[in-house]
């Protein structure tokens, strides 16, 4: 052992009896093990915790990297029992998954399935909000007491919360306290500002490199039941294609019929036939009806625009390269799936 590693060591050892000591929680112990790390830069250092269910009790382990393996290092008080000591195959029994080491506990999975349900994979949300935690903690990100604030200015607004009395009604409503939402905003002004971070510097020649995906054609479109119908009306609109407002107009009034009349759509969000279609009729002319979820769309296309970077495309190519930053992650990951029983089994990040 070097004496670079014996020191980095002895130092983490120092800390987890303090940690002990003190007893912190894991939220107190980040800004000292950040600390550690950075005094050692040489040695690669993680650390661990589990949370007792019944006594609430902490165990934490620092794992430092030698040069032909990993330290495990703990610390135990006499009163409790070692690691080891409580079973290999024991699982808390609020562990979901471990991403890279790191625990996610159902009390998160339930914070967070408000975002969740429209993601395609709840598995694939689940470790995304781990990675994103994890390089938040890791890299040092702050928020600061005036963008939490702003956070909550934002929230109230957005729920229509304008006095204390609706503030809190709203947080007896939904089983929270002052300290959870404050908590909540605070993880959503991280989340955001790693996204920014992620992509700084990038987004424009991201752009230029994929510019034609940012094209975009403004349309009005009319959805109907039927392949059939679909057809009967384009061939009635075709040589009359200003009176695709009068047919929409009878339809809606009729017929009841749903959906956004005008909308402006990018290229890079179109199946490949799709666009080609739209972006090769000529404004003010029908395209020929699409399959549209459970029937068809009828489109006659306004106007083309050519790809503009500003802010709103800045923050569409911002959210690409979030989630290109998060699918190397996932692929890079180590993921253990719990489900419920005190087995572990592995489960390839890719397959999500």
């Amino acid at each position: 052992m070097t004496e670079s590693l014996s020191e980095a060591v002895r130092d983490a050892l120092a800390v987890l009896t303090k940690w002990r000591e003190q007893r912190l929680p894991p939220e107190e112990t980040q800004e000292s093990f950040q600390a550690l790390k950075a005094r050692y830069p040489a040695h690669w250092m993680n650390m661990v915790w589990e949370q007792e269910t019944y006594g609430g009790t902490v165990h934490y382990d620092i794992l430092v990297a030698g040069e032909a393996g990993t330290y495990s290092l703990s610390y135990c008080a006499d009163e409790e029992i070692p690691w080891p000591a409580r079973g290999l195959q024991r699982v808390n029994e609020s562990l979901v998954l471990r991403v890279n080491d790191d625990p996610v506990f159902i009390t998160q999975v339930i914070t967070s399935l408000d975002h969740a349900w429209s993601t395609l994979h709840l598995g694939r949300h689940l470790i995304n909000m781990s990675l994103i935690d994890q390089e938040i903690r890791d890299s040092g990100l702050v928020v600061t007491d005036e963008e939490l604030a702003g956070a909550l200015l934002d929230f109230r607004r957005k729920r229509r919360l304008f006095s204390v009395e609706q503030v809190e009604h709203w947080m007896a409503e939904h089983g929270t306290t002052q300290v959870q939402l404050e908590q909540h905003l605070r993880e959503d002004v991280a989340r955001e500002k790693l996204r920014r971070k992620v992509a700084a510097g990038r987004e424009e020649d991201w752009f230029q490199r994929h510019r034609a995906d940012f094209e975009r054609v403004q349309v009005a479109r009319l959805r109907v039941s039927d392949r059939d119908e679909a057809w009967r009306l384009y061939e009635r609109l075709i040589e009359t294609p200003e009176r695709f407002l009068e047919v929409a107009q009878v339809d809606f009034l009729e017929r009841g019929g749903s959906g956004e009349l005008f909308a402006t759509l990018r290229r890079g969000e179109l199946e490949p036939e799709q666009a080609e279609r739209l972006f090769s009729t000529e404004p003010g002319r029908l395209s020929e009806p699409v399959p549209s979820g459970k029937g068809y769309e009828l489109v006659r296309v306004l106007r083309f625009l050519p790809a503009r970077f500003d802010e709103a495309t800045r923050e569409q190519v911002r959210d690409v390269l979030f989630e290109e930053w998060l699918t190397e992650g996932r692929r890079r990951a180590r993921v253990e799936w719990f489900w419920g029983a005190a087995e572990a089994a592995e489960l390839p990040a890719t397959s999500l």
